[in-house]
């Protein structure tokens, strides 16, 4: 009821101030600096427009999609980019991404994770995407703890049209999409797009199925040229068969595509004798966003989003041998049998955030934001059945507890110009309150659960400089403190309350625009109570992590395009050359006695680059050779010797053919051939005594069609 209230309160206040605003004089736009702003900020910054997503946008993820940008690591359970897949940036998890879509933050308010299976074919609604590498600027959300990922949806048409893409390829991938717009009806004042799209995948690793379906309607209303309202609801069902455990190293030897979940054994569990058929993951996610955008007369403008999340499902798993007392049964007729249990998710994210600019303040421009959201999510499990008992008891939860996140900033940033300088300043107050209960008769001691409760004031300041070298030559420096909270994952099971963590970040860099477009910067991020990795993880594939005490990354960035034959040949490349330690990190020798030394941070490699050219021998036909090297990598930050993955080097080549055939608005065929020189690599992997991997695909193909009426 209070959720209902508060909605329909902002809701209110829209409508009520857009109406007394609707009379004020004309200006030309009612968009927000937003994704522009940020790229001339002094922040490490990189945008991949919508051309360059879509040409490789043939049904994998967006974690794949991203995979040749600066810094970026990806990796896929499935292991051919269809599914569960991650994002790494400088080594840093999505857990330590800020990832927000139209300012509206993504990131899961417990394990502030992004689940990007459960947001098929994003890319397809997607604009432009802006990865800042460091702490960045300031923005809604969680605290960007070494990047942040803005993803901007693409406005309706202005003009109606239809467009149809498919494509197909190995592992039984399929994809269809259908978009289409009205255009600009009802005087001009209203706008509508569509999009419709279901993939579906058979995967690399072995019953690693997928099947996806999303939609997204985006509505926008022009009342005048000084006001207009954008609703936006977009919907995503993921049904995948699990395939988060990895492949011990033993299992990897035989097999690099075994999949152990869903695997029944033997009594002595010596042989696989046959797989549970429906062990997946099944989950619903739905978006809604209503904005409102205005303009206000002598160039100030504001923008508030009311939104609203819901998600809920569920993971199914067959349990061989199950000790009945672990799902709150002691006092059952049996101690052990086999079972299917269902492990729930049931979550509601609504909130809202607001933003108010002026540019042309003289040589200062203002930008002020606020935002307020709560999560709240419920936990809970149900036998579904069991062994040679009749279980029909359908409502009993052997598991139930609920956690409530409020969160609430507020940000000040300012530019201002001074002669060839442009100063920049930003200053962040972020509050967290996180509160998790037991629901009623919800206790289970076998979980690792505990309630508990915590609070949170953090304050971080960012500064930084532009400097001029020429019309197209800039230097920039920039310091900034980031701080944020822990995760979920880190109170369960944890031997002490985990700290809170902070960052220091200093960013030195050169752009570059014109023909040769370059960009390099030095940086240092030295964290204080750093929570890593230890590479043990837990029985749904999530990483345990602990609190390291003082570490740090610092490294180069490059990254350059140059049309080496204008029209005809264009070179790129990027790299990232990166020292990441922990200092005096606490390690056991040969006799269990405890000594500090500085270690490797696990999942951060030393090297990461990537580089090709693309080359158009006709006006309609672009080849492109996209290279990737990553350097090796720990598994734990103890650096363990059979704890590393090896350094790899992948080549994928697309091949675009734009005919202008049919009188059509737009034709592309396209064929993407992924690891053309069949690689066998492994891109992710796991520590907990032993080593788990991730191992992705050899060579494989996508070929698809788009048709633009």
């Amino acid at each position: 009821m209070k959720r209902s209230i508060f909605m329909l309160s902002l809701l209110g206040t829209v409508v009520l101030q857009a109406q007394e605003l609707t009379t004020q004089d004309s200006i030309s736009t009612i968009g927000l600096e937003g994704v522009n702003l940020i790229e001339k900020l002094p922040i490490t910054v990189e945008k991949i427009t919508k051309e360059k997503l879509q040409q490789k946008n043939l049904g994998q993820d967006v974690p794949t999609l991203l995979n040749n940008a600066t810094s970026v690591l990806t990796s896929s359970d499935t292991g051919n980019g269809i599914g569960y897949s991650t994002l790494r940036i400088r080594g840093l998890s999505e857990s330590q991404v800020n990832v927000t879509m139209n300012g509206i933050p993504l990131n899961n308010g417990e394990s502030q994770g992004v689940f990007w299976v459960n947001m098929p074919d994003l890319a397809s609604s997607t604009n432009s995407i802006t990865i800042q590498r460091g702490v960045g600027s300031s923005s809604n959300g969680m605290a960007a703890f070494g990047a942040s990922v803005n993803i901007e949806t693409q406005k309706p048409s202005v003009k109606p049209y239809a467009e149809i893409a498919s494509s197909w390829g190995s592992f039984n991938a399929q994809k269809y999409t259908v978009q289409a717009g009205t255009g600009k009806m009802l005087n001009n004042k209203l706008s509508i797009d569509g999009r419709f799209s279901k993939i579906d995948s058979k995967g690399y690793v072995d019953r690693a199925n997928n099947d996806l379906l999303s939609y997204d309607v985006t509505a926008l209303l022009e009342l005048n040229s000084n006001t207009s309202f954008r609703f936006q609801n977009m919907f995503g069902r993921e049904v995948t068969y699990q395939a988060w455990n990895g492949i011990s190293k033993g299992d990897m030897a035989k097999d690099r595509k075994f999949n152990s979940a869903g695997a029944i054994y033997n009594k002595d569990w010596t042989e696989v004798i046959g797989y549970y058929d429906n062990e997946v993951d099944n989950y619903r996610q739905n978006h809604y966003y209503l904005t409102w955008n205005q303009n206000y007369g002598s160039d100030w403008k504001s923008n508030l989003t009311v939104h609203y999340t819901k998600g809920k499902g569920f993971y199914e798993n067959y349990k061989q041998d199950a000790k009945l007392a672990k799902y709150n049964l002691p006092d059952f007729p049996i101690s052990k049998t086999d079972l299917i249990r269902k492990k729930y998710l049931d979550n509601d994210f609504y909130g809202f955030n607001f933003e108010l600019e002026n540019r042309k303040l003289g040589d200062l421009e203002l930008y002020l934001g606020a935002s307020a959201n709560q999560y709240d999510g419920d936990h809970y499990g149900h036998i579904q059945w069991m062994k040679d008992f009749n279980w029909t008891d359908t409502s009993f939860k052997f598991y139930n507890n609920n956690a409530l996140k409020t969160q609430a900033s507020a940000y000040v940033k300012a530019l201002y110009k001074v002669g060839d300088f442009e100063l920049y300043g930003d200053l962040q107050y972020r509050y967290v309150d996180y509160k998790t209960k037991y629901n009623a008769n919800g206790e289970n001691k076998s979980e690792a659960f505990r309630p508990f409760e915590d609070h949170f004031n953090f304050f971080n300041p960012k500064a930084g400089v532009n400097f001029k070298l020429a019309s197209n030559q800039t230097i920039y420096a920039a310091y900034g403190i980031s701080q944020r909270e822990p995760l979920r994952k880190d109170y369960e099971g944890a031997a002490e309350k985990p700290k809170s963590e902070f960052l220091q970040d200093i960013e030195l860099g050169y752009r570059l625009v014109g023909p040769l477009q370059l960009s390099a910067n030095l940086y240092y991020m030295g964290y204080k109570d750093q929570l890593v990795q230890t590479g043990a993880m837990n029985d749904v594939g999530a990483y345990r992590r602990e609190n390291a005490g003082k570490s740090y990354r610092t490294g180069i960035e490059l990254d350059a395009t140059y049309p080496l034959i204008e029209n005809y040949l264009t070179v790129f490349g990027n790299l990232n050359w990166s020292k990441n330690i922990n200092k005096d990190y606490l390690m056991m020798d040969e006799n269990n006695n405890p000594y500090k030394k500085d270690t490797k941070t696990s999942y951060s490699p030393e090297i990461i680059s990537s580089f090709g050219f693309e080359v158009k021998p006709m006006k309609t036909l672009a080849i492109n050779l996209m290279n990737k090297y990553v350097g090796e990598q720990y598994l734990a930050n103890t650096e363990p010797v059979d704890g590393k993955l090896d350094s790899y080097f992948v080549s994928d080549l697309l091949i675009r053919y734009t005919p202008n055939w049919f009188n059509l608005k737009k034709l592309e065929l396209s064929l993407l051939i992924n690891n053309i020189f069949d690689k066998e690599y492994i891109s992710y992997g796991a520590y907990d005594g032993e080593p788990y991997y991730y191992p992705q695909a050899g060579i494989n193909i996508l070929g698809g069609v788009r048709i633009r009426l």
